[in-house]
């Protein structure tokens, strides 16, 4: 049964520390795992989200609209972070390594750290340990696809004047260069993607924008980490100021994501070399990530500017598929972040929104408020509702903004877990909404076997 304030906890888990974040046999089995017969909740019907008062760290608990299973990772007051909030960089990575049993989480105070994904306990600040001497940018963290215990990131020193693209190992404490652009761009200060951007899945293609000490762009790159060789290169001629860069996951493709100043609202998909541009459709220029459909082709999902629609492109032909429209008329306070990571579970990606607490004059909430829902790639999707976010930017549609409540979910590859950062800011918790930049990590998990159980 459905209702507002239906409030299942699963099971309350007591917290212990773990030495050297060894996983803690009380945590590993907590009451999240799913019996038999999961009831799944498809479609585009209204849900009042529920007031439900903030769970505990470690606590396991069904959304009582949507039935699957939320756990809070993070506390400050036992995890002792150093900022006002933590959660997931953004919704376009991964935070999860390959298998599963780490995670790197960034404080909303631009710090890092390295999480036990069981037991949910802190192991390394990486702000300290790894990324110390590294400046001018954000570090970039991305997971190999294979080895569980290395990441690779950027790093710019000075002195000396390097920046490279490194290695980290867990399991040595080592960090390895791969390459120091220094070599190419004497001048460049920094290598970024804006944080917006990820590597081909096999960690082989790197797109990147090189910049001075002034942050002024001097050239977007294609990186081939096999050959350790830049094989593109664009160095003027941009339309427009470029705001992020990133790889497809095929690696054939680089994507340039525009400031949106100037007209067409699109965003721009390149070949490795830049011998072949492709624009996507106008309106491309919205919130969007890559994604593989159910038979293997690139794609781009994004939020269209142009149609009010969340909508895909294909990346060899730039053709738009619309997927679902976007409730504006009900609700003008809609923001959307998508995340396409889920390359395991081809065909799919997940949609998080954010808004205020109170919609703007004149409006109502949508059935899309505040959610996390999956969205299959193809015309006439079917959509599958996950959880509510508990999360808003503001009580108020005008005035200022909590940016880090966004939610900025992102789905693990292997499609089975989500993770988001929420102020948990509902009338339980009034108190959230003056927390400035305050967030906690939630994960969301999935069905093991749902992509063979989901109803057509």
């Amino acid at each position: 049964m459905r209702g507002v304030g239906l409030f299942i906890i699963l099971l309350a888990v007591s917290l212990r520390s773990t030495a050297g974040g060894m996983e803690d046999p009380a945590l590993a089995s907590n009451g999240c795992e799913y019996s038999d017969g999961f009831e799944f909740v498809m479609g585009t019907d209204s849900y009042t989200p529920p007031t439900i008062p903030m769970p505990p760290k470690g606590t396991c608990m069904a959304d009582p609209n949507f039935y699957t299973k939320i756990v809070r990772m993070t506390d400050k007051r036992l995890d002792g972070y150093s900022g006002p909030g933590i959660e997931n960089e953004y919704s376009k990575v991964d935070p999860e390594n390959s298998d599963g049993t780490l995670l790197i989480l960034r404080g909303n105070d631009g710090s890092w750290y390295l999480y036990n994904a069981s037991t949910y306990q802190m192991i390394e600040v990486l702000s300290d340990t790894v990324f110390g001497e590294c400046g001018w940018e954000e570090p970039e963290p991305r997971w190999d696809p294979s080895d569980p215990k290395i990441f690779y990131y950027l790093c710019s020193t000075d002195p000396p004047n390097t920046i490279e693209l490194r290695s980290y190992n867990i399991d040595t404490d080592t960090s390895t260069t791969i390459h120091d652009f220094k070599n190419e761009f004497p001048s460049a200060a920094s290598l970024t993607t804006k944080t917006e951007g990820d590597a081909s899945l096999d960690r082989r293609y790197w797109c990147f924008m090189v910049q001075d000490s002034e942050y002024n762009l001097l050239s977007v790159i294609v990186y081939d980490k096999t050959l350790d060789g830049i094989v593109g290169q664009k160095s003027s001629g941009f339309r427009d100021e470029v705001n992020w860069v990133g790889m497809s996951m095929s690696g054939n493709s680089c994507a340039i994501g525009w400031a949106a100043y100037v007209p067409p609202l699109t965003t721009t998909v390149v070949s490795r070399d830049f011998s072949q541009v492709i624009e996507l459709p106008d309106g491309s220029a919205g919130h969007g990530d890559f994604a593989l459909t159910a038979d293997g082709r690139d794609v781009y999902v994004y939020q269209s500017v142009r149609t009010d629609h969340i909508a895909m492109a294909d990346l060899n032909t730039g053709i738009e598929t619309p997927l679902v429209e976007i409730p504006f008329p009900i609700n003008l306070d809609i923001g959307l972040h998508i995340s396409g990571n889920s390359s395991q579970t081809p065909g799919w990606v997940l949609v998080s929104t954010y808004g205020s607490k109170k919609p703007p004059q004149g409006s109502r909430h949508s059935w899309m408020d505040t959610q996390l829902f999956l969205v299959e790639l193809k015309a006439d999707p079917r959509i599958w509702r996950l959880a509510h976010t508990q999360s808003y930017t503001s009580f108020f549609y005008t005035g200022g903004k909590n940016y880090f409540a966004e939610a900025f979910a992102a789905i693990n590859s292997k499609g089975t877990r989500v993770y988001f950062g929420s102020n948990w800011a509902n009338w339980a918790n009034w108190k959230h909404f003056f927390r400035r930049d305050y967030t906690e990590t939630y994960q969301v998990r999935l069905p093991d076997d749902w992509v063979s159980t989901i109803p057509e």
